[in-house]
């Protein structure tokens, strides 16, 4: 009891008639199997008494000395009976003295006894799970473990407990709010499993968010619960307090990962552009939260942290922080949220939203640009936003892991000597005529082969892609005039190495190569033919469709500065921009290209494209200021015709007899 720091004053308990029955000092000597008892008030300087059977036995055999006495003295009771009436006296006051010790065992050393045992027992939870929720609370799952309850089998009655935030340096923190439990059997030296289904009535949002937010960002921590319960134990009811610190464990969602991202819809009108996805991640923690219904959180984008450049772990770590860099981008709507020990997987629904200003509206055009480009991205999610439960409001900061569009945007090309070398004329859809190639009338170019990564098409428009080489190569070549079967060396020259390929756009015309090309043009044939030529647009069809569109080149900016001798950047063919408008190293480098790349036994050339387009989702823009992407290494075919480049005039005799020729044997290449 004095270990306990209860004061226990066992003796003043006793009737004022027994306390002569304590051992005197000279007595304490003999007894045999002496223990201690406390005499007084804690704070006593007498050395204890000690009780002793044997002492009690002796002071019994006196017990009854003033009663035979005052018998004697009355005439009563001769010498003879005083042996009995001892005896007598001593079997009555036993079994009261005996009585008064239990009771005082029971009113004052077992409720001691049971607040000991129960401020030594420890708490830990197996697992919980949290949810559903609403306004004024959320649905509680627990399961408890009780270790060192006590050597004695008891029943705690059903209480109510306070839950608490931890606090450095006092008992509890801020209250969390109010958990019911229901009636618990405590088993005798082992561990008790405590289980409980009961509802948390949250009574400050903001203890709630400041003890949850921190396990939901992957950190371990503490609460603290109070209350008062009664243990029944040995068939008497005895009041205990609690006060426990519960160890709640970190709830880190690993490799959470948005997987099958597709674009569903667009709305002009409001502004948002909404994407489908499957998100998957892995939960080691005891604690869940399942049947949460719809919840909304807000996504952010840090366009500097996700540039392709970035290392990826730099990339996580710097978009995974909210900061100054961060962008807000929309909401991510999870229409059946719960979190499961194991692997999870959730359908998710991303609303990008272009009203949010324009920083979002950059962040918008870079998210898409990069996903197109087939880069993975990091989203930083903080929420839930606009909850019933409004406790649960931004409790949660987590990253989601985009991964970029399995196939590229463009999937391949191929250059052939209808559209590469001759051109078509935009005016009629015909092959150009030799003496009308100007830019503006004539376009050259390749056909694109493509397709959109989702599961609905995809329009757009005002396309600008720069394409390069792997590297830089150079060559050297002739230009030679057929007059008859005369061949006449027209111009040598050398280019200096570069990897730029061309300027690849989409113009009006760019659907001449496609007579049977409709979008939504008129039945009217005549008028169908007019639109046709005048369509600058590109339509993607969802997968498994793989379109064709075709796309005008041109010399990147300061391309013949950096490719052609100085002085030799003007127009190739006699300085005349109506039979060509290009310099020579442009004319040339389809077909040196293919020649270069043939001659290592490849049938195709690699290139790499950046640059911007216009995308239109319904009645949704996102415009090339703002819609970059980077399609790398997409092979660009080429026919047979192109390595033998041969313009002429058009049609009759004199086209087949007076023609412009360019073949791989002109060419001369740097040994490697």
């Amino acid at each position: 009891a004095r270990r306990s720091g209860y004061p226990l004053v066992a003796c003043s308990l006793l009737p004022a008639g027994l306390r002569h029955m304590l051992p005197t000092a000279a007595e304490r000597g003999f007894a045999a199997a002496d223990v201690p008892l406390v005499t007084a008030q804690s704070g006593d300087s007498a050395p204890p008494r000690r009780f002793s059977f044997a002492i009690v036995q002796a002071k019994l055999s006196r017990c009854a000395t003033p009663f035979v006495a005052g018998a004697q003295a009355a005439g009563r009771c001769s010498s003879r009976c005083s042996l009995k009436r001892r005896t007598a006296c001593c079997l009555v006051l036993t079994p009261v003295i005996s009585l008064a010790l239990a009771l005082t065992l029971a009113l004052a050393v077992l409720p001691l006894c049971v607040q000991m045992f129960m401020d030594a027992a420890t708490i830990s939870l197996v697992n919980c799970s949290l949810g559903p929720a609403d306004a004024t609370g959320i649905d509680v799952a627990i399961a408890l473990r009780l270790d060192n309850g006590g050597p004695v089998a008891a029943t705690i009655r059903a209480f109510d407990a306070v839950l608490h935030t931890q606090a450095d340096g006092a008992e509890a923190g801020a209250e969390i709010g109010r958990l019911s439990f229901p009636t618990l059997p405590m088993a005798a030296s082992a561990p008790t499993l405590l289980s409980t289904t009961s509802r948390l009535r949250v009574s400050s949002a903001a203890a709630f968010r400041a003890a949850t937010a921190p396990l939901l960002r992957g950190e371990a921590s503490e609460w603290v619960v109070r209350g008062e319960a009664t243990v029944q134990v040995l068939g008497r009811s005895v009041r205990v307090r609690l006060r426990k610190r519960l160890r709640m464990p970190a709830t880190r969602m690993e490799e959470m990962r948005a997987t099958d991202v597709s674009i569903e819809r667009g709305d002009n009108a409001t502004g948002v552009l909404t994407v489908a996805s499957r998100v998957s991640f892995f939960s080691r923690s005891s604690l869940e939260l399942v049947q949460m219904g719809a919840l909304r959180v807000h996504a952010y984008y840090d366009a500097g942290a996700n540039d392709p450049a970035v290392p990826a772990a730099e990339r996580r770590a710097r978009a995974g922080r909210l900061s100054s860099s961060s962008v807000r981008v929309g909401t991510v709507l999870l229409p059946n949220y719960e979190l499961r020990a194991g692997y999870n997987e959730l359908e998710e629904q991303i609303h990008f939203d272009q009203s949010l200003g324009v920083e979002a509206q950059e962040a918008i055009g870079h998210f898409f640009g990069r996903w197109l480009s087939g880069y993975e991205q990091t989203l930083l999610c903080v929420g839930p936003v606009g909850n019933e439960a409004a406790f649960l409001d931004n409790i949660s900061v987590t990253t989601t892991e985009v991964l970029g569009v399995p196939t590229p945007l463009f999937t391949g090309g191929l250059m052939a000597e209808e559209h590469t070398v001759r051109g078509w004329d935009v005016t009629t859809g015909a092959s150009c005529d030799t003496f009308q190639q100007q830019t503006g009338r004539c376009v050259k170019g390749a056909v694109v082969y493509g397709k959109a990564p989702g599961r609905r098409s995809l329009l757009f428009r005002d396309l600008v892609y720069d394409a390069f080489f792997d590297a830089p190569f150079e060559y050297s070549a002739t230009m030679r005039v057929h007059a008859g079967p005369l061949p006449i060396k027209f111009a040598s020259f050398a280019c200096r190495p570069s990897d730029k390929f061309a300027r690849l756009r989409s113009v009006p015309g760019m659907w001449a190569f496609a007579p049977g090309h409709n979008h939504s043009y008129s039945p009217d044939p005549a008028v169908a033919q007019r639109q046709r030529l005048a369509d600058s647009t590109v339509v993607l069809e969802g997968r498994p469709t793989e379109g064709a569109f075709f796309l005008a080149a041109e010399p990147q900016p300061g391309q013949a500065n950096e490719t052609d001798p100085p002085g030799r950047t003007g127009p190739c063919v006699l300085g005349l921009k109506d039979v060509d408008p290009f310099d020579c190293c442009f004319t040339t480098r389809f077909t040196a290209a293919a020649c270069y790349y043939q001659a290592r036994g490849e049938d195709s050339i690699p290139i790499t494209a950046s640059g911007n387009a216009t995308l239109v989702v319904d009645d949704w823009e996102l415009p090339a200021a703002n819609f970059g992407a980077t399609i790398a290494r997409v092979p660009i075919g080429f026919t047979s015709a192109l390595t033998d480049f041969r313009v002429g005039i058009n049609g009759g005799p004199l086209g087949r007899q007076f023609f412009l020729e360019f073949t791989c044997e002109d060419i001369a290449f740097p040994p490697a």
